[in-house]
This record gives C-alpha cells, structure tokens and sequence, in this order.
C-alpha cells in the first residue's frame, strides 16, 4: 500500500468518529508501552475490534495511524488547557487578580503534566525528525495552539495587564517555551520538585505583568 498523505481522520458521522477515537486510544497505549515498533495494525484491530479495513480507511496505513496518534496526543491535553486559561484570565481584570490567584495557577500547571508529561511532548517534537507529513501537521496543531494564547494575552494586553510594548503573540510563545522547557527538569539527575518548578514558572510569568 502507497504511503498516505493523510494528517489525521476527521469522521462526521457519530459511529465513525467513536471508532476512529477507539483506534487512537489503543494506539497511543501501544505507543506509551513500546514506542512505535508497539503499534501493529492487527494488534489494534483486536483490542478495538475495528477491521483492519476499516483502520486502513480512516488512516491510510501504519505511518499514517502513528502520526494520527502523536497529534492527537499532542493537541488534546493542551488545547483543554488553553480553553481552561481562557476562562480563568477573562475573569481577571488586573496583575494583583492574578497573583492572588496563585494557588490555582500552580494546581493547573500540576495538571497539565501530569497529563501530558514533558518527556512526551519532547518525544513527539523529536519524532518529526526526518518526517515531513507529521512535522507539518505538528506545525498546524502548534500554530493553533499559539493562536489561541495569543486571544488569552490580547485579552490581557486590553486590559492594560501585559506590559507596555509586549506583543501579545510574544508573550503567548514565550510561555509555551516555558511549559516546554520542563522536559530539563525531567531529564536532571536532581529534578527540582514541581512546587519549586512552579514558583519559578509562575515568577517568571509574573514578568510580563505591567505590576507586580
């Protein structure tokens, strides 16, 4: 079979986004207990009890299934998170709101890599190597992930929250590089503790405030 140049399915019917949903979840598990050599179309045919017709129809072929995966394991933790930082922010109306704030902030941040830990976020970022197709579906998924922290700061930036001459845009990246940027903590033979990690965070947050 020909290689395909699928990003991910995108099912309307009910029935077939369950199964195309059934699909990627056992994928992602084959994923997270072996890696890619894990993930054997018959294998996920069993467990899902989806045809292997069927797989080959939403996916295209093996390649195809694994790049579906990593997207969607990429985008779906993080785009929830944006959505709950959307609302948190509308309801603040200045730097001070947000500090006394604190305490949620950093139960979010807890939370966010409990559910999608940075060594996996940096694994997928790494798996594009050598990989146009999910490279550049990687790319949409952060793109649209940018985007929507940028309405968050714009917000902010109307508000008269963000300080004067930060971009709205820049800031939003620069925060993603931070929750990135926890994959050094992971991989040190002395890892900071997530309290100590989330003191700096929320520190270094507070910078792009126009008050402290």
């Amino acid at each position: 079979m020909a290689p395909t140049s699928k990003v991910a399915p995108a099912p309307k019917q009910e029935r077939a986004k369950d199964t195309v949903s059934a699909v990627l979840k056992a994928t992602n598990a084959a994923l997270k207990k072996g890696g890619e050599a894990s993930v054997r179309i018959q294998d996920i045919s069993a467990i899902t009890k989806v045809s292997i017709g069927s797989i080959y129809h939403h996916f295209g072929d093996r390649d195809g299934l694994i790049r579906a995966a990593y997207v969607e394991n990429y985008s779906a933790a993080i785009k929830d998170d944006i959505e709950r930082v959307r609302r948190f922010m509308q309801s603040m109306n200045s730097a001070n709101d947000i500090q006394e704030n604190y305490e949620e902030m950093a139960a979010f941040i807890t939370e966010h890599f409990v559910k999608f830990p940075a060594r996996e976020q940096a694994f997928v970022i790494g798996s594009t190597a050598g990989r146009p197709l999910l490279r550049e579906a990687i790319i949409k998924v952060q793109n649209e992930l940018t985007n929507g922290l940028t309405e968050v700061m714009q917000v902010l930036k109307d508000r008269k929250i963000l300080k004067p001459g930060l971009e709205p845009r820049a800031a939003a990246v620069f925060v993603l590089g931070m929750l990135h940027g926890r994959i050094i903590a992971e991989f040190d033979r002395s890892p900071v503790s997530d309290k100590d990690w989330n003191f700096a965070m929320l520190t270094a947050f507070n910078g792009l405030f126009a008050t402290s």
